[in-house]
């Protein structure tokens, strides 16, 4: 499935309009999945686009249980991850009026199910720990696996980033001889719905600014009201983009898939595991087209509990 156009991000439908695709987040209970949940919130207002709350719990497997006290406790822990759901969106509801909070629970492993999930939104928002700037995903390890397996943009937020926007602008790491154009639709789509300025950056030599300013060029004339920056910095990309998240609103960097299992190739993992803002994770065209169809995969290890 292709990522929706950055630009349906920027105004609502009109009643004629076939209804917009929702942002989709990861939610289990936590409080890096509520930072989420609320993160998305103000970013599906702000976009005039539905949100979707989905909770993956685990399938038990269908058999007599072991004791007659067994299936009353299972459920009573299904009625309570519901109850905390709805008390969730209605908040959601609450804090955002107008804003359209859907609440969905499947059973499964997360790893097949969020995926499979974001076949039917145009972003998916999952939490993740701050501590020490280290990613602590979803429902275990299943985050960043999550990421590399979707065709659509990722965000991971992380509870320190659930605050008002700083106001310093977008930050979006560009590698003039790659695959760009969705980065950088995505960027400055998010830039301008916020009004906020973007900074492209590249890291390479010196030299390399007059090519990342051609690349960012076709971009900026489509986005005139968006101040732009290009910035070429020398050094390692993950650790330049890392530093020059520490002021930013949002880090925007490209995704193409590198393993099987863990779908993210070694920039943008370091960049996930240590950027100091939200983190979104845009596919490149080639993999927008061939992750989150929503295909059957076999199990994974990371869907186990």
């Amino acid at each position: 499935m292709s990522p929706q156009s950055p630009e349906s991000l920027q105004s609502p439908q009109s009643p004629q309009s076939p209804p917009s695709l929702p942002f989709l987040v990861g939610f289990d209970g936590s409080p890096r999945s509520l930072a989420a949940a609320r993160w998305a919130a103000r970013e599906a207002r702000s976009a005039g686009v539905p949100l979707r709350l989905l909770n993956v719990g685990q399938a038990w497997p269908k058999i007599q249980p072991i004791s007659p006290e067994f299936e009353p406790v299972l459920g009573e822990s299904v009625t309570a991850s519901m109850a905390l759901l709805a008390t969730v969106a209605d908040g959601l509801r609450s804090a955002h009026p107008g804003l359209i909070v859907e609440t969905v629970t499947v059973e499964g492993g997360p790893g097949s199910e969020l995926p499979r999930a974001a076949a039917g939104a145009q972003l998916l928002v999952v939490g993740a720990s701050g501590h020490h700037h280290h990613v602590v995903p979803l429902l275990g390890s299943t985050a960043l696996t999550v990421a590399g397996r979707t065709g659509i943009p990722v965000v991971l937020v992380r509870e320190t980033d659930e605050h008002p926007h700083r106001g310093q602008g977008v930050v979006v790491g560009v590698d003039p001889d790659g695959d760009y154009g969705l980065v950088l639709e995505f960027a400055y789509a998010w830039a301008a719905v916020h009004g906020l300025p973007l900074r492209a950056v590249h890291a390479g030599e010196a030299a390399g600014q007059a090519s990342l300013e051609a690349a960012v060029a076709e971009a900026s004339a489509r986005h005139p009201a968006v101040p732009t920056t290009c910035v070429s910095r020398p050094g390692d990309a993950a650790d330049v983009l890392v530093d020059e998240s520490a002021t930013a609103d949002l880090l925007v960097v490209g995704r193409r898939h590198h393993r099987p299992l863990h779908g993210l190739g070694p920039t943008d993992h370091a960049v996930a595991h240590r950027a100091r803002a939200p983190v979104a994770l845009i596919p490149h065209g080639q993999d927008a087209e061939g992750a989150g169809s929503g295909s059957r995969r076999p199990p994974d290890p990371a869907d186990a509990p």
